[in-house]
């Protein structure tokens, strides 16, 4: 199937737009966001495990914290350019 020209104008525009709006980005030595696991399900004594969970929910880390041991989630905090 051809392209038309407007067709082809049209999508270079929403490419142009798409790579040059502001977005989200990761800065080098930023801080980790938490957030207490949704599906970890008891006290938490093996850090392996958390991070298991942590890894099936979109997390880059895991670990047991608190007195109550609680599986935490981590991953880099995202920045708004």
């Amino acid at each position: 199937m051809k392209m038309n020209f407007m067709q082809l104008i049209c999508t270079l525009f929403f490419v142009a737009i798409l790579f040059t709006t502001p977005g989200m980005k990761m800065v080098q030595g930023q801080q980790m966001c938490e957030a207490k696991s949704l599906n970890f399900r008891g006290m938490c004594m093996k850090w392996r495990t958390c991070k298991f969970v942590c890894l099936s929910e979109g997390f880059t880390d895991g670990r047991c914290k608190g007195f109550i041991r609680h599986c935490i989630c981590r991953k880099p905090c995202m920045v708004s350019t």
